[in-house]
C-alpha cells in the first residue's frame, strides 16, 4: 500500500517538479562559453540582443554589432549604419557568409577573424559543431563562400 501511495506521488508530482525546473532555465542568463577573444572585449562580452547559441550571439559578443537581423543581412545592416565593410580578412573582423554551400540556406553564418595568413584565415564561431558551442576553423584564403567582412574599428576597441 505504501508503494502504491508513493507512485501515486510521484505522477502527481511529477510534472509539477519538471515544470519548475525547466521553467527556471528558460530566462537564465547565460554564461559564455569560452573566454572573450580578445582584451578589449569587455567582461562578459558586448551587449546584444541576438539569442544564445546561435553564431550572431557569438560574434555580438566578441565585436560592437549596432545593427539586427540574420547573418545573411549583416553587410548590408551594417553598411545601412555606415560601417565600413571589406572584401579581406583581418583580425577581430566579422567574416559574414552567405546563405547556402556549407552555411544555412536561408539565415547564412557568422564568425569572428582570430587570425590571417596570407593563404588562410582562422575563425571563432558558435553553432557549427553543436548549438551554443565554440570552435575554431582554419579557412582557406580566398574563399568562394565569403560575403564580406566587417572590420574592427577603432571604437570598437574602447
Amino acid at each position: 500500500m505504501k508503494m502504491l501511495l508513493a507512485v501515486l506521488a510521484l505522477l502527481v508530482t511529477f510534472p509539477a517538479v519538471v515544470g519548475a525546473v525547466a521553467g527556471a532555465s528558460l530566462g537564465t542568463p547565460h554564461p559564455a562559453p569560452a573566454a572573450r577573444l580578445f582584451p578589449w572585449v569587455p567582461a562578459g562580452g558586448y551587449r546584444d540582443a541576438f539569442p544564445f547559441g546561435q553564431c550572431t550571439w557569438w560574434a555580438a559578443y566578441n565585436h560592437r554589432v549596432t545593427w539586427n537581423g540574420n547573418a545573411a543581412d549583416w553587410i548590408a545592416n551594417a553598411e545601412a549604419e555606415g560601417v565600413p565593410t571589406a572584401q579581406t580578412p583581418s583580425v577581430g573582423a566579422i567574416a559574414v557568409y552567405a546563405p547556402g554551400g556549407s552555411y544555412h540556406p536561408l539565415y547564412g553564418h557568422v564568425a569572428v577573424v582570430i587570425a590571417v595568413t596570407a593563404t588562410t584565415y582562422t575563425v571563432s564561431e558558435m553553432n557549427v559543431i553543436a548549438w551554443g558551442r565554440v570552435n575554431t576553423r582554419v579557412i582557406a584564403w580566398p574563399d568562394l563562400q565569403i560575403e564580406g567582412f566587417i572590420p574592427l574599428r577603432q571604437e570598437d576597441m574602447t
